[in-house]
């Protein structure tokens, strides 16, 4: 069923923009705190050869082209390492939504902070990016994380450590540890889990999905995806990616070539729609952010396979996300005219289906004028509430 077809769409933006704190809630201050999690957990990653001693964009593209002929082998990893989170409890108490928690998931380049609208305070309208404090005026605790080898988290070995089984194996630790209220500063325990990812996050969501289809997440809102990535292969070229520490000195002098940064401009290019669909202020405060990615993440890609996950599925991606639909370059996208992802059953998220064909309701919702940073264009707003919607009518 596509969520876009359930009502005639006025109507439903002004539902979703006008979504109630049910009567019977009572009003809590907001509590959000940095914690860092030492998190232990094991996996088979692959041994890929060395990457290069040099710093450039012409280097990372040159070894992700290499790669389809370079000799692997798999390589089991095992350690602690610090996963930071920004854990956050609800504004309201919204009764059935107590011991439910969303679990959120940046993508490539981006840290937790993508959750909160990268931290951009829009001088009018305050939180309008950010997806944790509209979740936390729903009744729902949220716990933001940085990825194994991104933002405040631990940044091991770039190329060999930081890849997606040992990802996916941290997450998974840190769902268990939510459920039985063992991790440090979070006694609570809690019984339902959403998992909403962004990008390269809702490639682990999927994952985890089809690896742990009864025991990972009750619910995924995986956004900026599909089961077909048009762009995708065009990425690392748009993004013209240098090693961080030539491209961002004052910040990441010390780490090692493994770990890159992408131009601002390519920025622009691959996770915005057309001028016009977002803040140009909040696009230059962007593009002066910190910015980094393991090289590992994107060398270890696993192929998807469907799912046999039951529960509640919504995909929620932007109708002009390049990425997804186009060809991973939105001034491309306008000179060839593509890159419209489509709406209803025939729309390019709307082929997630086949990745999970036993999820019951499985939905999709397609915001117009939007990329493939979702909180971060005008639509923000339209998008949460959307999600939110969609949460309460699955049962959450």
């Amino acid at each position: 069923m596509l969520l876009t077809t359930l009502l005639p769409i006025s109507l439903f933006l002004a539902t979703i923009h006008a979504t109630p704190v049910p009567k019977d809630c009572t009003t809590t201050p907001p509590n959000c705190k940095d914690i860092l999690l030492p998190i232990s957990a094991a996996a088979e990653n692959t041994l890929y050869p060395a990457y290069p001693n040099l710093t450039t964009s012409k280097a990372f593209l040159q070894y992700l082209g290499s790669l389809a002929n370079a000799t692997t082998s798999p390589l089991p990893v095992n350690g602690t390492w610090n996963i930071s989170v920004t854990y956050c409890e609800p504004v309201v108490k919204v009764q059935g939504r107590e011991d439910t928690i969303q679990l959120l998931l940046h993508g490539v380049a981006y840290t937790k902070s993508y959750w909160s609208g990268i931290g951009f305070q829009h001088p009018d309208f305050e939180s309008e990016y950010s997806w944790t404090a509209h979740a936390n005026s729903q009744g729902y605790a949220t716990i933001a994380m940085d990825n194994l080898g991104n933002g405040d988290s631990s940044r091991p070995d770039p190329l060999n450590i930081v890849q997606s089984p040992l990802q996916l194996a941290i997450i998974r630790q840190i769902m268990i540890s939510l459920r039985a209220g063992s991790l440090p500063s979070i006694s609570k325990p809690f019984k339902k889990i959403i998992f909403g990812t962004h990008s390269y996050g809702s490639i682990l969501g999927r994952a985890l999905a089809t690896v742990f289809p009864t025991s990972g997440a009750d619910a995924y809102v995986l956004t900026a995806t599909s089961n077909k990535l048009a762009g995708f292969g065009n990425v690392p070229a748009t993004f013209q990616a240098a090693s961080a520490s030539v491209r961002d000195p004052k910040r990441y002098s010390i780490l090692p070539n493994g770990y890159l940064s992408p131009s601002p401009e390519g920025l622009r290019q691959t996770v915005y729609s057309f001028d016009g669909d977002f803040d140009p202020r909040l696009l230059a405060f962007d593009q002066r952010g910190p910015h980094t990615f393991a090289i590992g993440e994107l060398a270890a890609q696993r192929t998807a396979t469907p799912s046999n996950f039951t529960g509640p599925v919504l995909v929620l991606t932007g109708r002009y996300d390049t990425i997804v639909c186009g060809t991973g370059n939105i001034t491309n996208d306008i000179a060839t005219r593509t890159g419209d992802c489509g709406v209803g059953p025939t729309s390019n998220p709307a082929g997630t289906r086949e990745l999970f064909p036993v999820a019951s309701p499985f939905d999709t919702y397609i915001p117009d004028h939007t990329g493939h940073d979702l909180t971060l264009h005008y639509s923000a707003p339209e998008s949460f509430g959307a999600v939110h919607a969609w949460l309460e009518s699955a049962g959450f």
